[in-house]
C-alpha cells in the first residue's frame, strides 16, 4: 500500500487573503489563479491546493523583486 501526499484544500476566501485579492476575482481566475486546480465538492463547492497557492505567491514575489530590480537599475542609469 502506498501512502499518497496530503494535499492541503482551502477556499477560495483563503486564497483571497493569501494572495491579496477579492474572492470573486479567484473565481474569475484573476491575478493569476487560473493556473491553479480547481478541486470540486460537491455541485457548488470549489476548493484550491494550499501548495499551489504558495508556490504562485513565491513566484509572483521574486517577479515582482525582479521587476524592481530592473527599474531601480534604469533609474540610476
Amino acid at each position: 500500500m502506498t501512502l499518497a501526499r496530503h494535499k492541503t484544500r482551502i477556499t477560495a476566501r483563503r486564497v483571497a487573503e493569501i494572495i491579496g485579492c477579492l474572492e470573486k476575482t479567484v473565481y474569475n481566475g484573476g491575478a493569476g489563479t487560473h493556473e491553479l486546480t480547481r478541486v470540486r465538492n460537491g455541485r457548488r463547492q470549489v476548493r484550491f491546493i494550499l501548495e499551489e497557492v504558495m508556490a504562485l505567491v513565491e513566484r509572483q514575489e521574486r517577479q515582482a523583486q525582479k521587476a524592481r530590480q530592473r527599474h531601480s537599475n534604469l533609474q540610476v542609469q
